[in-house]
Order: structure tokens, then C-alpha cells, then sequence
């Protein structure tokens, strides 16, 4: 606490004494103020050309503006704001009472004993949240009940299908559609153990594919807990195809609940900066990432969000219509985002309008057209590649 208090005083003279020098070097010039209302005025214009600001809008901000670089431009160059004696001492008072007062209270209610955390500390801590974790049958115990609507001809088929592979315990094919079957009807602890048997039978040749529907199926029984069991198929998993990427999102969910986000972060990091940003992890990866690198005591800037390019329009146009949808939709969401929450060119909102034609969403188009309209309406060349894109979506202009 002593250390801590020296090191306070320290930190008040040095400002007291930057701030003692700029007392006798520091001026503010007024003229100063009219450049930045000059550029001011300018943003302002040029909000108006883009339709940004309404006309009566511009107006009444234009006339704030000038009023206030008058009176800057009044007070003349050679006038300067300088920094008070009395406002120098003030701040000496407050930053003495307010050190006073830290160490005081960090003396009743602190520790100021007590060592720092060393990361092995903290490695233990994780151990023993591993070792504290659920078995899948307790887990699944304290899992809310589903109550999903059931097809009374198909629930009597499983039924069929159960009792038959009683008699035929070494029927692969017939295990796997089980397994399906059961999830269908979001009978997941069913499923889950069909699937187990399907990992039995096929041994070694069990693909990484089998293993991760058995951890998927394994989390889906205990509401998304990640089991003891869940653990360690999403290993196996791994352990035959490092790569896979949705086992990868899950070991990076199970790493932060352990106490370990710098290893979520690692582990998702090479998610999001692989891509696709049609994966169905990546929006939480995009929302979570910078908080998980601040944790992880990482400078780190995500990727920018790239919308579809016209190759991937084009390729899309050739699919299915479900998997055409399940590309599209989640690289038009992230376009989106990032067009409402930071802007951008005129050729980026013309690939969102299309983008959306494609999937359908003609109404959504529209409205992202007559707001592009309204941005770029005093840019002849974006008008027209904006109406050509309306066309291609199959819209109304």
C-alpha cells in the first residue's frame, strides 16, 4: 500500500508539473475554432448532396454554424485562453484528497497482502472446472423437458424400426437412421445412444463425421451442456480431422466455460479468419471476438466483413434452392451489418440489393434500394449501377 501511495504522488507532480509548463507556453487561438467550423460547413454541404440531410435540416444547422464561427472569427487571433492559477491548485486539492481516500478505503476493505494470481493459479482453476464437469446422465437430468409436436404415423414407424434392430444388432445402415429418426422426433438421449452404437459397430473406420453427430446429439440431450462424453467425442473428433470446423467452434465453447478464453480465442480466431462467413458459428465469433482477445491480453482486429462478390451470385444461382439459401443468407447478413453500422460504396449496396433478389427477399431489396437511392442521389454513375442492380433483383424502380 506504501509502494502504491509513492507511486500515486509521483504520477500528481508530474502532471502538476506538465501542467505548471503549460501555463506559461500554452495558448488556445480563437482562429483556430473558425477552421473547424469551416470544415464543419463544408461536411454539411456535402451531407446535403448526398441526401443525407433534408433541405430545412441543412438550413437550420448551416445558420448554428456560421453563428458560431462569427463569433470566434470576433475575437480575434491574438487573443489566448490560458490555464488558471487557482484551477492548477484546484486540481492539486483533488488529486491529494482522492489518493488519501483510495488508500484509505483499499486499507478497510482491499488486501493489501495479497499476492498476485500467477497463470498456473489460474491453470489449476481451470483443472478443476474440468474435473467438476457433468456426466452426460446428470447433465441430462437437469435438462428441461422438450415438448415437440409428433407425427403419430412417423412416431410408429421408429417404434417398428427400434424393435427391428433389436433383432438385427449389427445393422449399421439401419442404427444411423435411427439415430436420425429419434432426433427428428427430438428424442436426443435415443438418438444419441443409436449413434453410440453406430460408433461401436463401425470401430476404428468410425469417420470424424460419426464422432461429431454423436458429441452434437450428446449436447443436444443436455440442452447445449458439454458433457464429460461431449468432450471427449468432440476430441475424437479432432483427433481424425483437426480441421473440422464445427467441432472446433464447440471445443472453443467448452474452453471458455472451463476458464480458459484464451484458448477460445486462439481456436476461434483461425475460424473467423478462414471463413466462410456463411458458417452458422460466425456471427457469435463476430460478436464475442474482440472481448475474448482483450481477455486473452491480445491487440486484435477482426477481419472486415466482405459481402458476395458477382462469382458467388452466379454460382449461387446454379444450387439448390435450400443450399443456395444457406450461402447467400449468411454473407448477405454480414453486408448488411456492416453497410448500416459503417457505410460504404455505392457497389456494395448494389451487391446487397442483388443478393437479396436472389434469395427472394424482394421486399427487403426494395427497401435497401430506395435507401441507396436517397444516399448516393447525387452520384449520376452509383444511380445507375443501383438501378441496374434493382433490375437484376427483379425489382420496380
Amino acid at each position: 500500500m506504501i509502494i502504491l501511495s509513492v507511486l500515486l504522488v509521483l504520477v500528481i507532480l508530474l502532471i502538476g508539473g506538465m501542467l505548471l509548463r503549460n501555463m506559461q507556453t500554452s495558448k488556445i487561438t480563437p482562429m483556430r475554432q473558425v477552421d473547424v467550423y469551416a470544415e464543419q460547413m463544408r461536411s454539411l454541404e456535402r451531407d446535403l448532396a448526398k441526401g443525407v440531410l433534408a433541405d430545412d435540416e441543412f438550413g437550420s444547422m448551416r445558420a448554428e454554424v456560421g453563428r458560431r464561427m462569427i463569433s470566434a472569427a470576433r475575437l480575434g487571433p491574438d487573443t489566448a485562453a490560458t490555464v488558471s492559477n487557482g484551477g492548477f491548485r484546484t486540481l492539486i486539492a483533488v488529486s491529494v484528497a482522492a489518493c488519501i481516500l483510495g488508500a484509505v478505503t483499499y486499507g478497510q476493505i482491499g488486501s493489501p497482502g495479497a499476492p498476485d494470481t500467477p497463470i498456473a493459479a489460474r491453470y489449476t482453476q481451470s483443472d478443476a472446472l474440468r474435473a467438476a464437469r457433468l456426466s452426460q446422465l446428470d447433465a441430462e437430468s437437469q435438462a428441461p423437458t422438450l415438448k415437440i409436436p409428433q407425427d403419430p404415423t412417423y412416431l410408429q414407424l421408429v417404434i417398428k424400426l427400434r424393435a427391428a434392430l433389436e433383432a438385427r444388432p449389427n445393422d449399421i445402415q439401419g442404427f444411423e437412421f435411427l439415430a436420425k429418426s429419434e432426433s427428428r422426433l427430438g428424442n436426443y438421449a435415443h438418438a444419441h445412444a443409436a449413434q453410440g452404437q453406430v460408433l461401436k459397430l463401425k470401430g476404428k473406420a468410425a469417420s470424424p463425421d460419426d464422432w461429431y453427430t454423436y458429441a452434437e446429439l450428446l449436447m443436444m440431450a443436455a440442452d447445449t451442456y458439454i458433457s464429460q462424453e461431449a468432450e471427449n467425442a468432440l476430441r475424437q473428433t479432432l483427433q481424425r480431422d483437426p480441421s473440422h470446423s464445427l467441432a472446433l467452434f464447440r471445443i472453443g465453447i467448452y474452453f471458455d466455460q472451463i476458464g480458459r478464453p484464451d484458448r477460445t480465442f486462439g481456436i476461434w480466431r483461425k475460424l473467423l479468419e478462414a471463413g466462410p462467413e456463411s458458417a452458422p458459428y460466425m456471427p457469435l465469433i463476430r460478436r464475442t471476438i474482440t472481448d475474448l482477445a482483450m481477455i486473452a491480453g491480445v491487440d486484435y482486429e477482426p477481419p472486415e466483413i466482405k459481402g458476395p462478390t458477382s462469382d458467388d451470385i452466379q454460382n449461387a444461382a446454379e444450387m439448390s434452392d435450400e443450399d443456395r439459401r444457406t450461402m447467400i443468407s449468411g454473407m448477405v447478413t454480414g453486408l448488411a451489418d456492416r453497410l448500416a453500422n459503417e457505410g460504404g460504396p455505392a457497389s456494395d449496396w448494389a451487391q446487397l440489393i442483388v443478393a437479396y433478389g436472389v434469395l427472394g427477399e424482394t421486399d427487403t431489396a426494395q427497401e435497401i434500394l430506395n435507401e441507396a437511392l436517397q444516399l448516393f442521389g447525387g452520384e449520376p454513375k452509383d444511380l445507375g449501377m443501383l438501378q441496374q442492380a434493382g433490375v437484376s433483383a427483379g425489382l420496380s424502380q
